[in-house]
């Protein structure tokens, strides 16, 4: 009798040992597939390198080479992974070689799938069943675009100058090239990508703007160190496409540049002196990235305190290291990195009028 049901014990146990670890392992594999997914997307910003760092986060996985990223307990290394790109959730998704052809890319979506064969013990002595079993998980991870606003927080209270209105992308700046955020006596600069620009009718140190903060020292070094404008206390309690601000006027002394170093220092990555090194040492925490308003200077209204600016885009900018912002009354810049992202990055988003979000999708 016990050597006839020995076939069904021995299945039995297999439901539950094999069974119990192909539904871990599952698991993981899905756990490993959904982090990656969403680590890489964030720093997908329409360059090749940004690619490649995507590449490099979704097969390592976000802890890169580490036990957490493995199956079975973190007891093997995941090294089945493959990623492909496109630049709509429903599109065509591209292999890895075919999506860094270029230096420039417009992908906003990945997919990542993570692979492993798993061996059974039990179940194997059935006639007929295998002595491994292939699984994997799969997750889809974008750069959603959504409605151009800011109302929780999110902003830095400076506007750059766009300098062609026309470009819905850019705004005619160029991703990685330094541009003036607040300007500095008689509008004068030492940003390299405002070198021969007119403002226009622009009032002497302009760049400024009302977030809802108001127009002191200590609310300006606030905001900026610190964030929270606007917000649904604030007036304005949020900032659109087509709104405009009020501006903020002077040069506001050295107590202004402080904060912009003390908001820079937030961010381990001290040594990075532009986006390209930024993105490759992967040791920052986003935080000397920040959120801005673009707006037309042709369009300004005013002057001096009475002076408003239209706010026609957002773009993300990377500040300069913490040791390198100094000065009482010159100007401050910062590097152009693309249209706007909540993600604390920037996107490999087609419209700087709108900003974006990272989401699972599948």
């Amino acid at each position: 009798m016990l050597a006839l049901s020995a076939t069904v014990l021995l299945g039995m146990v297999g439901l539950s040992v094999d069974m119990g670890r192909m539904f871990i392992v599952r698991n993981e594999l899905q756990t490993f597939a959904d982090a990656s997914a969403l680590a890489a997307v964030r720093q997908m910003d329409g360059s090749l390198s940004g690619l490649q760092v995507a590449h490099t986060t979704a097969t390592a996985g976000p802890l890169g080479n580490s036990l957490p990223n493995g199956w079975m307990f973190d007891t093997n290394k995941i090294s089945s992974v493959t990623d492909t790109y496109a630049t709509s959730y429903s599109g065509m998704y591209n292999s890895y070689v075919t999506a860094s052809a270029g230096s420039t890319n417009s992908y906003r979506f990945i997919k990542v799938v993570a692979s492993a064969s798993v061996p059974l013990y039990f179940l194997p002595a059935i006639p007929g069943l295998p002595s491994t079993q292939p699984l994997s998980g799969s997750a889809v991870a974008g750069q959603q675009a959504t409605t151009a606003t800011f109302s929780s927080g999110g902003l830095i209270p400076f506007s750059p100058d766009a300098h062609t209105a026309t470009d819905t992308k850019n705004f005619g700046l160029t991703p990685g090239v330094k541009y003036t955020l607040k300007w500095g006596n008689g509008n004068t600069t030492t940003c390299a990508g405002d070198a021969g620009f007119n403002p226009g009718n622009a009032p002497s140190a302009h760049g400024f703007v009302d977030l809802g903060q108001g127009n002191g020292n200590s609310s300006l070094r606030g905001v900026i160190e610190f964030g929270g404008y606007p917000n649904s206390s604030s007036t304005p309690d949020h900032v659109s496409v087509g709104d405009t601000l009020g501006g903020v006027p002077g040069n506001r002394g050295a107590s202004i540049f402080s904060a912009t170093s003390n908001r820079s220092a937030q961010d381990p990555d001290q040594t990075s002196n532009n986006w390209a090194e930024y993105k490759a040492a992967g040791t920052g925490n986003g935080r000397r990235i920040v959120s801005a308003a673009i707006n037309d200077p042709t369009l300004a209204a005013g002057n001096g305190n009475n002076r408003t600016v239209t706010v026609i885009g957002f773009g993300n900018f990377l500040l300069d290291t913490s040791n390198t912002i100094n000065g009482s009354s010159g100007p401050l810049c910062a590097t152009y990195i693309g249209p706007a992202s909540l993600m604390g990055w920037s996107s490999g988003g087609s419209s700087g009028t709108s900003v974006y979000k990272i989401m699972l999708y599948q």
